[in-house]
């Protein structure tokens, strides 16, 4: 089968350690014979979501990695005047350490203020809208996993009348959702067209993985997949309560506890569940030691996680064989 530089990608969060997916992506754009140098659809749960709309928007690997090197993740804890004892007061209020404004201040700047309207599909066969960007987030008060921005034409802005628009949403406040890491960000609240007001939280919090999502049955749609999805995901690190540094004093031993009982629930569930379809074409990189919200990394640690994706990607790229790709449908690209 003959190469082709293009793919779609789908990135797991892990908070900061998202820094190594960044290296990993370099790492594609730069093999001598297999790079992949044009993301076309792209998906993503917290930091995978961020990822994944900067992609989108058709920034490079190298421009992700920049950014993210020069970009003071400490000024994302948005406590409470600064203060990491009155954010414990803020967990007990409104749910989380930070507020989150920060972030989404920051990153909405970055992406121009873009709305979902800049990554419209075309209108395809008398289908219905849809969005080469799709980012994972979690309605925790009606027990629903939601795909953004498709799943926000459910919801309405707190006291607005109008249903969202998805076109109109900012991508900025989507990625924000997707990334409400549960105790460390106040999650995003939307009112729910039936149920009323809704917590929306992490969408890794579900572990959830999608490699999936751009998959297409060739049966239904009468032809192969255009192109391969690769899915980017983490193994190693520390779960939030290890990140906490400083804060872990003012926050109880019976929250910590709580979380890193389902921290490690879902790792090991993702150690468990891996489909053929989805091992076949997921490349897994080292977070080392890194903490999901161990915001004042140091440089050194930065560069270590962005050596580590390079790294995996070329091991990955070296043994990967068009071949042998297949998705959960058991269909290759181009036949």
């Amino acid at each position: 089968m003959q190469w082709i530089e293009e793919a779609d990608g789908v990135f797991r969060g892990g908070g900061v350690k998202g820094i190594a997916l960044a290296g990993a992506l370099q790492g594609f754009a730069e093999h001598e014979t297999k790079p992949v140098r044009r993301w076309v659809n792209v998906a993503g749960a917290s930091a995978g979501a961020i990822i994944a709309c900067y992609l989108a928007l058709d920034h490079t690997a190298a421009e992700m990695a920049a950014l993210l090197e020069q970009t003071d993740c400490a000024r994302f804890e948005d406590f409470p005047r600064g203060s990491k004892l009155l954010g414990a007061g803020n967990l007990v209020l409104n749910h989380g350490l930070a507020r989150g404004d920060e972030f989404e201040r920051w990153f909405d700047e970055v992406l121009d203020g873009a709305s979902f309207e800049r990554v419209k599909k075309e209108p395809e066969g008398g289908r219905e809208r849809d969005w080469r960007l799709k980012l994972i987030a979690v309605d925790v008060t009606n027990r629903n996993l939601l795909v953004l921005p498709e799943d926000l034409a459910r919801y309405k802005l707190p006291g607005k009348p109008a249903l969202i628009d998805p076109d109109g949403f900012k991508i900025a406040g989507a990625a924000r959702m997707s990334m409400s890491i549960p105790y460390f960000f106040e999650p995003v609240e939307l009112d729910h067209h039936e149920t009323g007001r809704s917590m929306i939280i992490d969408g890794g919090t579900l572990s959830n993985f999608p490699v999936w999502l751009f998959d297409v049955d060739p049966d239904v749609v009468g032809r192969p997949p255009a192109r391969p999805t690769f899915g980017f995901t983490l193994e190693g690190g520390r779960g939030f309560a290890a990140g906490l540094k400083a804060a872990r004093a003012l926050v109880p031993w019976s929250l910590r506890f709580a979380f890193e009982i389902f921290h490690t629930a879902t790792e090991a569930w993702d150690e468990r569940f891996v489909s053929h379809s989805t091992r076949v074409r997921t490349l897994a990189v080292d977070a080392d030691d890194v903490g999901t919200t161990e915001f004042e990394l140091s440089p050194q640690k930065q560069q270590l996680l962005l050596a580590n994706g390079r790294n995996a990607a070329r091991k990955f790229l070296e043994s990967f064989r068009l071949e042998d790709y297949m998705n959960t449908f058991h269909a290759r690209p181009g036949g």
